[in-house]
């Protein structure tokens, strides 16, 4: 699996950070007006965390799944970040493994 390539968009709901999925959704993570770290579940089972904290609430995010799911997949995982209007944004990404 090749890692996402992140990048940024303008929504109605402001700056987010999304990636070519493959479904038919825009995955888009928004963060806070504080910077720090939004989220999007896809349709098809990928997360993506971006801003402030990301890679530390996706470990977060999915330490709860795993307790609280039924059957929760097993994820490849990593991080990334992309530079926006002068600052930068820390991205983290967690990927079913049999999607």
């Amino acid at each position: 699996m090749d890692d996402p390539i992140f990048r940024t968009i303008r929504t109605e709901a402001g700056e987010g950070v999304t990636y070519d999925c493959g479904c038919p959704c825009t995955p888009t993570a928004i963060p806070a007006a504080d910077g720090y770290a939004g989220s999007e579940h896809c349709c098809c089972g990928k997360v993506h965390f971006a801003g402030i904290g990301a890679a530390e609430r996706l470990d977060a995010y999915l330490a709860e799944r795993k307790v609280t799911k039924r059957r929760e997949p097993e994820y490849a995982r990593g991080t990334s970040s992309l530079g926006f209007d002068g600052r930068t944004i820390e991205v983290a990404w967690a990927f079913p493994l049999d999607a």
